[in-house]
């Protein structure tokens, strides 16, 4: 994976999302994201709420670290 200043999107259904970890207006995530044996984490991260959906759009400029991947 090669990261541009876009590097991705990561969409839950809206529903789900809330039932596990709770409504996402106003709250930042962190993901880890793994791609060709490296482990990419982003950091900060805010998600948007749309058609039943919460999206969230992994960017270069939220990349806070990577490791090899386990």
């Amino acid at each position: 994976m090669r990261l541009s200043d876009f590097a991705g999107q990561i969409a839950y259904d809206l529903e789900e999302f809330c039932k596990d970890y709770g409504h996402p207006h106003g709250r930042k995530f962190t993901f880890e994201v793994t791609s060709d044996a490296v482990t990419y984490v982003f950091a900060d991260i805010v998600g948007i709420v749309r058609a039943g959906e919460v999206i969230f759009e992994l960017c270069s400029e939220d990349l806070v670290c990577t490791r090899k991947a386990h």
